[in-house]
């Protein structure tokens, strides 16, 4: 019986030992190979800036907030850290990456193993090549690849690619990836850290602050149902990619001023008010004038509506 025991115990602790959590994702591989060639614009987050704000804030327990820039200008994106390793979301800046990579890499001794871009625009997906670089996979909704390579930005292609939903389970924790529909571009990418209540809205969201210039790339329709949807997820915390965290009520009443803002410009322009005369005569509430931003932002907001509106309607005739 003894030799008996002997044997087996030999056994066991000759067999290769295995992980206990692996990480794992339901995403679909693209061919990178097809893309080898392919043209790239200079990137214009590469040079150096020694001088940029940076940080890398605990949200609550393994969930935190990386930031790049000041003021108006910060960029952010939440970080999940794991014993296996770290799932980064939009890195934002060449010249950051790597000072992120490093960070995580000497604070939580763990490799980035995911980074999920939320949407395809260079002022949040550049320097994911770096994360690649070094052994990352990169997450993007299959929308956010034409846009990549068409508009030639110098960042990573994504490695998994996903249609309407993804999952994502590392070191024990669940993130889930949500495709919503077109509103700040037809990529958008909601990410949500169930057990944090926390959720990464880029750009679709707003933390008391005006929506940016003339609501580049958007989708009024779709921009309300996001926001419908958003407003619906049980979450505390939402990462805009901006300024500063925000809540649902926050993006409650960003869905009334979108609402408001064309009901405005739609009923102007019915009314036969030319531009010189529409833009005076939009009103802005007591809580909107309060947002940041909002003497920078509001003609610029007045203009990318009235631009919608007068693209997606007829007339008389």
């Amino acid at each position: 019986m003894l030799r008996l025991k002997g044997f087996c115990l030999s056994l066991l602790l000759s067999l290769p030992l295995q992980p206990a959590l692996a990480a794992s994702d339901n995403g679909q591989t693209l061919d990178l190979k097809q893309y080898s060639d392919r043209e790239k614009l200079p990137d214009f987050t590469a040079a150096a800036c020694p001088d940029m704000a940076r940080g890398l804030t605990q949200i609550k327990n393994n969930l935190y907030r990386h930031t790049t820039g000041n003021g108006l200008a910060v960029h952010s994106g939440l970080v999940l850290i794991t014993k296996e390793g770290a799932l980064v979301i939009d890195p934002a800046q060449s010249c950051t990456s790597k000072w992120l990579l490093n960070e995580i890499k000497t604070r939580f001794n763990v490799p980035v193993k995911y980074v999920i871009y939320t949407h395809g625009h260079a002022d949040h997906i550049s320097g994911s090549q770096i994360f690649q670089d070094n052994g990352a996979t990169v997450v993007a909704n299959q929308r956010a690849v034409e846009p990549i390579i068409g508009e030639k930005l110098d960042t990573a292609l994504p490695n998994k690619v996903f249609d309407k939903d993804m999952k994502i389970t590392l070191g024990g924790e669940t993130v889930l990836l949500h495709h919503v529909a077109p509103s700040h571009s037809d990529s958008m990418t909601m990410v949500l850290f169930p057990d944090y209540k926390a959720l990464q809205c880029t750009d679709v969201c707003e933390s008391k602050t005006m929506p940016y210039n003339d609501l580049l790339d958007f989708y009024y329709p779709g921009w309300i149902e996001t926001l419908d949807w958003v407003i619906k997820q049980d979450v505390d915390v939402i990462d805009v990619g901006h300024y500063t965290p925000a809540t649902r009520q926050d993006q409650q009443a960003l869905r009334t001023y979108l609402v408001s803002l064309h009901q405005q410009v739609l009923d102007l322009v019915r009314a036969g008010q030319s531009w010189d005369q529409l833009y005076r005569n939009v009103k802005f509430s007591p809580e909107v004038q309060a947002w940041t931003g909002f003497a920078t932002m509001k003609m610029a907001n007045v203009q990318g509506m009235y631009r919608w509106v007068s693209s997606h309607r007829r007339g008389a005739w």
